[in-house]
């Protein structure tokens, strides 16, 4: 569909959308907080931390900041000087309580359902370049974050801490299940052990990674997989 901020001079990289058991206001209220010297961008913090795109320090989360206005910026972290590549969205179009508009990144539509459902739906617009389709993966995986993150934040409501552990959990696993297919790769004898249950096992962790919901089931669940292929393996090798 059609959505405020559309650029015929900009591809669509995605549209994506979540379900919010909410009220249209309450996600409103939420999604405003948005910036890195206000509450954050509800995805992964641990891996924003690591490449130096820093929040301000919240104990407990509150929605302090009540609106967003055309001119604001929207900041990708409170000191650029540790961030990997610095960034800031200026904020282009405000439509209160329903839409606004962010210079490069994208469209941010809160749509009510009724009046209990609100879908929040996120279009990321960007110039066609070799550079940009490098780093959609990881846009993809932080941006589905930051709309399971509003609804989490959203439906839990004020003055509540949410852990960060299932996300830690769920991103250890899947770096430690990829570097353990690395070396099924390189360590297995013949075509079935270096190649045919890599292959399994990768599209395993593709599906975790990029289909499944993030949460740690998935990934642990196959660490253990492989940990038990593994150990059948060097059984079957002390009976020969």
């Amino acid at each position: 569909m059609a959505m405020a901020g559309d650029d015929k001079n900009l591809i669509i990289i995605s549209t994506r959308a979540i379900l919010i058991n909410a009220s249209q206001h309450e996600v409103w209220k939420w999604l405003i907080q948005l910036g890195a010297n206000r509450g954050g961008f509800y995805s992964y913090s641990f891996i924003e931390n690591a490449l130096g795109y820093k929040t301000r320090d919240q104990v407990i989360l509150r929605a302090e900041f009540n609106n967003i206005a055309v001119g604001d910026i929207v900041r990708g972290s409170i000191n650029e000087k540790k961030s990997i590549i610095p960034y800031n969205f200026k904020v282009l179009y405000v439509k209160p309580e329903e839409t606004f508009v962010l210079d490069k990144w994208g469209t941010f539509l809160v749509k009510s359902v009724n009046e209990q459902q609100t879908r929040l739906i996120i279009r990321t617009q960007e110039v066609e370049g070799f550079g940009q389709w490098l780093t959609l993966p990881l846009h993809y995986i932080m941006e589905r974050r930051t709309l399971i993150g509003v609804k989490a934040r959203v439906e839990a409501g004020e003055n509540i801490q949410l852990s960060e552990n299932d996300d830690i959990f769920w991103f250890s696993g899947i770096v430690l299940s990829g570097f353990m297919i690395c070396i099924l790769v390189f360590t297995g004898q013949g075509i079935i052990q270096s190649i045919i249950v890599p292959a399994i096992f990768s599209s395993y962790w593709l599906l975790s990674l990029f289909l499944f919901n993030p949460i740690p089931v998935y990934t642990i669940g196959l660490l253990l997989v492989m940990f038990g292929y593994i150990q059948l393996i060097h059984r079957i090798k002390r009976k020969l």
